[in-house]
């Protein structure tokens, strides 16, 4: 095989895992409760960080799903979200903003979702 071949045959994997990676049916948002109560929120680029006062989902394209993740043995309320211990619930919410009580939430322990 040459070298062309052995180039050509790599992008055509790069862009494939690309496509399949851009394409993969995954939520818009995912918060996970470690093992404390301790939340962290992972957007749809798996980019993560504390959970703060607003979790906003949604925008062009998106699909308005949200992912809850509790790996915690209790279980958790995140404003409209509600968690059993260890498990996961998958949600699809209808545009608006919703507050709520988090339990998760360690500073003033209400949530605000804002769907776009």
């Amino acid at each position: 095989m040459t070298a062309a071949a052995v180039t050509r045959l790599l992008a055509l994997l790069l862009v494939a895992g690309a496509v399949l990676w851009m394409g993969w049916p995954r939520p818009d948002v995912e918060i996970r409760v470690a093992r404390g109560g301790i939340a962290t929120v992972i957007n749809h680029f798996g980019l993560r960080h504390p959970l703060g006062d607003t979790v906003f989902v949604g925008g062009a394209g998106a699909r308005r799903s949200v992912r809850v993740v509790n790996q915690d043995t209790v279980q958790h309320v995140l404003a409209m979200f509600t968690v059993k211990p260890a498990s996961q619930m998958d949600y699809v919410v209808p545009p608006g903003t919703f507050g709520g009580f988090c339990s998760a939430h360690a500073t003033s322990k209400r949530l605000t979702v804002v769907v776009q």
